[in-house]
């Protein structure tokens, strides 16, 4: 009888209990626990949290007034909202004519009204479309409207002669030397920089041979180490160039004064040296040792013939031959010495050629056709 009652009982707890978590279907979860549990995308949203994915816009700003052929331009959009700074952004640009983009990652300026990126255009042609641009925000993908690039009108130059094919809001000469190249002509090597110019277009017109020696292209500053072959003839090298901020040409001239000295140079600068000819060296020894002897005579005092000694070895000494060095066939003659300098000419054949003196690796040689050039120490015979 008490097994029954006991079994009544439970039944009776069971029909009015709270419904089970077995038997009852589950209820929506409202424990504010479960806020903290996150996916891994939302994990990347975090780093992102300020900013908008529905707000993205992007327009044009300060659009280039018609520029000339051949300038560098500068086309400025504007994003927003700011935030997006904090994330990368990736930019399409598409159907631009007349243009080439000419450097790759804009510059950024970052604003209390919005993020300012701008990019750098040469333009080539007088019919100018700006690209159609487009922005993307890789965190979460979104995407901007497309900005459609706007036509305009570049105006060409018609230059004098002696134009060297180059716009600049700066071209600054900074360094340079004359040096013999052979019976009829010299070789003026230089050094410039210059700002918003499309360096790698210069030429200067009617020279014998021209060339970079070392180049470095960008907007801010560019820089740049040629060389150019004229007559010897020639009392300077001149040419033209059209600046921009003054809106017309501008004259340059590089006087020649033939130094033939070695030629001494980094990768990226030019540095000449000041030194004297060495006819003028000698010259001036024969001098100073008519001088001493000239005082020997007067007051017949050993320690002047001591003193003569100095300059009368130095005479000996520079106007001692030139020695003679054995260079390898197919050995490329460089112009100058430098690193990665101009190659104008190879040896055919196994030569023995006068050495005159050495720069760093490269040591000065004379031609047969009378031409001075410069060979790398690597290329001489090791027999």
């Amino acid at each position: 009888m008490k097994t029954l009652a006991f079994l009544f009982l439970l039944l009776t707890q069971i029909v009015f209990a709270e419904p089970s978590v077995l038997t009852d279907p589950v209820p929506a979860t409202t424990d504010t626990a479960s806020d903290t549990v996150t996916s891994p995308s939302s994990d990347i949203d975090t780093l992102f949290s300020g900013v908008s994915t529905a707000g993205l816009t992007l327009q044009f700003t300060d659009l280039p007034t018609p520029p000339y052929v051949g300038e560098i331009i500068a086309v400025t959009v504007k994003l927003t909202p700011t935030d997006v700074a904090s994330g990368n952004i990736e930019y399409t640009l598409q159907n631009e004519e007349g243009i080439r983009i000419f450097s790759d990652t804009p510059r950024r300026n970052v604003k209390d009204d919005g993020v300012y990126d701008t990019f750098y255009f040469l333009v080539q042609s007088p019919s100018v479309r700006l690209p159609d641009i487009s922005a993307t925000l890789t965190s979460n993908g979104t995407t901007s409207e497309t900005l459609i690039g706007t036509p305009l009108t570049a105006t060409p130059l018609s230059p004098p002669s002696g134009f060297a094919n180059v716009l600049a809001d700066k071209f600054e000469v900074i360094d340079y030397k004359t040096t013999p190249y052979n019976n009829e002509s010299n070789v003026v090597i230089f050094t410039v920089k210059a700002s918003r110019c499309n360096i790698s277009d210069f030429s200067i017109p009617n020279a014998i041979k021209q060339g970079f020696e070392s180049k470095l292209s960008n907007v801010g500053e560019s820089q740049m180490t040629y060389y150019v072959i004229i007559p010897n003839s020639e009392e300077s090298l001149k040419f033209l160039i059209f600046n921009l901020k003054k809106q017309r040409y501008e004259a340059l001239s590089i006087p020649i004064v033939v130094d033939d000295d070695t030629v001494s140079t980094g990768q990226s600068d030019l540095s000449p040296t000041d030194a004297r000819h060495t006819e003028l060296k000698v010259g001036a020894a024969a001098v100073v040792v008519l001088m001493l002897f000239g005082l020997f005579y007067w007051r017949r005092e050993k320690w002047y013939l001591y003193l003569s000694a100095a300059p009368m070895f130095y005479i000996v000494y520079a106007l001692l031959p030139n020695q003679n060095i054995c260079v390898k066939k197919d050995a490329p003659v460089y112009l100058l010495p430098i690193k990665n300098g101009t190659i104008f000419e190879m040896t055919l054949q196994e030569e023995h050629l006068e050495a005159e003196k050495e720069v760093g690796d490269f040591i000065k040689v004379h031609l047969d056709d009378n031409k001075v050039g410069w060979v790398n120490k690597r290329d001489l015979c090791t027999n």
